[in-house]
């Protein structure tokens, strides 16, 4: 393969003054150690499951039970092998390596039969000099990987030794492997309670040979400062540099900022020994900016995403080298705000000293297979549909990966803030030095790499594994001091600190999530009662009560996790099934896919609450039941987030309150089957998803009725600046006409960022004065609905307030039809027609064939007739589009009870 210059010097020189790059990914071969399997075609960057199964050796590992089917596959030892030519010129350079940027995740690296290093940890960039290995002409090189099950087991035992550190093994629903918090892989590869077991190996990153003679640059970790005048920033910038045989450095370095009107440019001689932690850096390095040359960077809904290039080129004395990288940054500033408060701490972002409410999700891993995840278009839409649903954070979950450099560059461009997790999850974790060395390799790559990015918010330590410690998950409550002081070692004693010596201390960290913040850190990092609603940011799931109550919920300073299960689509179902008796939620298939200990009965439980399913021997019964679900997770979702929403400007008689953050558990799916995710596998979306573009809007009018049978009706807004004369609508309907029998006005203003409870009463004497019917019957024959419009323009989302259970209500049957579809542009938008007799209740469309999206869906229409749009992905006619729809609503014949 041909050498590539990071600098083109000219058009016909191959070599130049720069570091001479030569990448070896493309076509590979694969073989086993057994001998069984040899000469397979591989792709590299890329994984096991995917070469096997491009190789016809396995199936398609997502459908039907393969997960199961494949399990010997991540107990085989594999090797991955080419041949790659070298140039004699390239061996003239003083320094060569070979860089893996991904390796996962046991591997011994071989070029000519000789080992030149190894690999055991997933999170790391491995560069192994090889110089003295490779030769001009062929070379050989091997990647020889390691069973990573039977590497958690060996080291899982020989942990034993001295004492069992848990979780040894998922819960057997998850039908997952063990021992997969000894490696430092990722978590979810063993298992989840949402995904399968594919605990792969591969080169799952790019990898290359470099060549150079002084160094290259190798990270740029800059941080904005902006002065207390606002007149200007500073941009702080510490370089990292690739080490050099000679172990002393001379030469300049340039800086390189490109504003919006110039270019600020300085340099500085430099003379660079290597620390004694193998770094050769230059740190704090200063370039300060006036203000008036940039403009600032603001979250998705609060400006613009302007970001700018710094560079930063390191040349020898002679001029003779030069070596090169760019990143973008971003001007804003970021505080964690935990204030005192008569009752505990607050707990909330400001971004560019604005208070900013916290609208997202929880991301998992984009691909369950790691190079898949690498894949731009997945990325590209699943972040377009954060910021489209007004997102502005997305919590990346630590039991998967740092996600790809494109990943956290997309955040930046959308205005999505990242809250990062360190990779660990759900699991005590050795401490040994060797695993501690490990993670710290980890830390100083990851840090090294993200921190350059505007939207990287905060690293929290981990996923609850505070409080599984404090609230004993694992039954290790009679040896709680020895796993506290493990907790800490791990934690605090080498995240948290190599942490703050990379950022200088100028970047926010959290122990855990849920965490107490500062309260936590106050009580020794490990805090008596975690997730406590007083402080720092709640997990909450309640699979019990009724979830169309917001009564039932907490009142935090921030949820930082919340969700509901939902089974995805029958189109998606069939995509991983031939048999529509798979989807029944009682057969073995369903068993199989559902990972979530007794999870089909508690979706069970949650549907009662509200509907009355048909009989389980129907035929239609799996599609009642999975329109079911998915209705009851998008409005529970929405009462949720409503909830918290309603609380940012309050607190309660207790002391809770001013909640700053929602975050719902999960946007994606690594697999199509029962989870929480908003998207699934498929790309198609579920109600939820629809259901996000509402309750996140900018604005919203929202009630809820209150323990006391009270109507709170409350308009929330997220704008910087306030809103006059808004009016807001009270309107009662009855479940049998489409005219509205009561309307309630009130005229307003809006306060910038801020929740206003604009109205209450007794829900029951409204309704009956409504004409709903007797004082004890009203509830069941009406139902509330809620309009915010200025000068006649909506400026939020209409909603619904439901003053009983829907299966005590007197809903009634609409007669909904689909009226007509039009094309309206060329870039695949159409428009469709919708028109009713009735009240109908979540309505859905749907296509069979065609895929895309609606801008509505599961409706509520109190209209006769209503417009929708789709966004078709593909080809299509305005005739094929309407052969392809369906709609239905909760009282079609399929669903009500037989």
């Amino acid at each position: 393969m041909a050498l590539r210059a990071v600098l083109i010097c000219s058009a016909f020189l191959v070599f130049c003054n720069a570091v001479e790059i030569q990448h070896l990914g493309g076509q590979w071969l694969l073989k086993d150690e057994s001998g069984k399997y040899k000469d397979l075609k591989a792709i590299v960057p890329g994984g096991i499951y995917s070469d096997l199964m491009d190789n016809d050796i396995i199936e398609n590992i997502f459908y039907g039970y393969n997960d199961d089917v494949t399990r010997w596959v991540p107990r085989t030892n594999w090797t991955y092998y080419t041949n790659f030519t070298v140039n004699e010129e390239l061996l003239n350079f003083e320094n060569i390596n070979i860089v893996f940027e991904g390796l996962d995740t046991f591997a011994t690296i071989a070029i000519n039969d000789v080992v030149v290093g190894q690999s055991k940890n997933m999170f790391v960039q491995y560069v192994f000099n090889v110089k003295d290995q490779i030769q001009a002409g062929n070379n050989v090189i091997e990647v020889r990987f390691q069973s990573p099950v039977e590497v958690a087991e060996n080291l899982s035992a020989e942990q034993n030794k001295s004492y069992n550190i848990p979780v040894n093994c998922p819960p057997s629903a998850y039908r997952g492997e063990c021992h997969v918090n000894m490696i430092r892989k990722m978590q979810a590869s063993y298992s989840w309670d949402w995904g399968p077991s594919f605990p792969s190996v591969g080169i799952w990153k790019d990898l290359y040979i470099e060549a150079y003679n002084e160094t290259a640059v190798r990270y740029i970790v800059p941080d904005v400062v902006q002065s207390e005048d606002n007149s200007s920033w500073t941009v702080l910038v510490d370089v990292y540099f690739a080490n050099n045989a000679k172990k002393v450095i001379f030469g300049k370095i340039a800086f390189e900022l490109e504003l919006d009107s110039e270019t600020v440019t300085q340099s500085v001689t430099v003379n660079l020994i290597p620390n004694g932690l193998n770094e050769v850096v230059v740190h704090n390095y200063s370039i300060k900016v006036d203000s008036g040359l940039l403009k600032t960077w603001w979250p998705n809904g609060f400006g613009a995403q302007n970001l700018y290039n710094l560079t930063v080129t390191y040349s020898n004395d002679e001029e003779t080298e030069k070596s090169s990288k760019t990143v973008r940054i971003g001007f804003r500033t970021i505080e964690l705000v935990q204030d005192t408060l008569d009752s505990g701490l607050t707990f909330y972002f400001k971004v560019n000293g604005v208070p900013i409410f916290m609208k997202g999700s929880n991301e998992i891993p984009i691909d369950i297979l790691p190079e898949r995840g690498q894949n731009k278009e997945t990325i590209r839409k699943l972040l377009t549909t954060a910021s489209d649903s007004h997102m502005n954070m997305l919590r990346v979950w630590g039991g998967g990966v740092y996600e790809s450099d494109y990943f956290y560059d997309l955040a930046d461009e959308l205005g999505i803030l990242i809250w990062q997790d360190f990779m660990f999850a759900c699991s005590l974790y050795p401490t040994n030095e060797e695993y501690l060395n490990n993670v710290l390799d980890e830390v100083r790559h990851q840090v090294k790499r993200l921190s350059s990015h505007a939207s990287i918010a905060l690293y929290s330590g981990n996923n609850e594994n505070e409080g599984a410690l404090v609230d004993d998950w694992y039954g290790v409550r009679n040896n709680f001091t020895l796993f506290k002081a493990d907790y800490v070692k791990l934690y605090i004693d080498t995240i948290m600190n190599e942490f703050v010596r990379l950022t200088n201390n100028r970047s926010i960290f959290v122990s855990s999530s849920p965490s107490n913040g500062k309260e936590t850190e106050s009580e020794g990092y490990v805090a008596a009662h975690p997730s406590s609603t007083f402080y720092g940011d709640v997990h909450y799931y309640n699979y019990i009560m009724d979830s169309f109550n917001s009564v039932i919920f907490p009142v935090p300073r921030f949820a930082s996790e919340y969700g509901y299960q939902s089974l995805p689509s029958v189109n998606s179902f069939l995509t991983v099934t031939n048999s529509t008796s798979d989807l029944n939620i009682n057969s073995e298939f369903m068993d199989h896919r559902q990972h979530h200990p007794v999870g089909n009965s508690e979706l069970k439980s949650l549907i009662s609450h509200q509907f009355t399913l048909p009989n389980e021997n129907s035929e239609n019964y799996y599609k009642a039941f999975i329109y079911y679900s998915q209705i009851v997770q998008a409005v529970s979702i929405r009462v949720e987030t409503e909830h918290y929403r309603r609380y940012r400007s309050s607190l309660n008689a207790g002391g809770e309150g001013y909640t700053m953050g929602a975050l719902y558990w999960q946007l994606n799916d690594v697999w199509v089957a029962p989870t929480w995710s908003g998207i699934d596998h498929t790309g198609k979306w579920k109600m939820l998803q629809y259901y996000t573009q509402e309750f996140f809007a900018p604005i919203i009018i929202t009630g809820h009725i209150n323990a006391e049978r009270t109507l709170e009706t409350y308009i929330v807004s997220d704008l910087l600046s306030p809103v006059l004369n808004v009016t807001a609508s009270i309107q009662v309907y009855n479940w049998s006409s489409l005219d509205s029998i009561l309307e309630k006005k009130l005229t307003l203003d809006l306060e910038a960022g801020k929740s206003h409870l604009i109205d209450s009463f007794d829900i029951d004497d409204f309704l009956t004065d409504a004409k709903c019917g007797e004082l004890n019957t009203a509830r069941y024959n009406c139902l509330i609905y809620l309009t915010l419009y200025k000068e006649g323009i909506r400026i939020a989302p209409d909603n619904f307030v439901l003053p009983d259970k829907i299966k005590s209500s007197r809903v009634q049957q609409p007669k909904l039809q689909l009226s007509g579809v039009t094309k309206q542009s060329d870039e695949g938008i159409y428009e469709i027609e919708i028109t009713t007799d009735n009240i109908a209740l979540f309505v859905w469309l749907d296509t069979n064939k065609i895929k895309g999206r609606f801008s509505d869906n599961g409706l509520l229409q109190v209209n006769e007739s209503r417009k929708v749009y789709f966004y078709s992905e593909e080809e299509t006619t305005a005739e094929d589009l309407q052969k392809d729809l369906s709609i239905t609503n909760l009282l079609d014949d399929e669903y009500v009870t037989s």
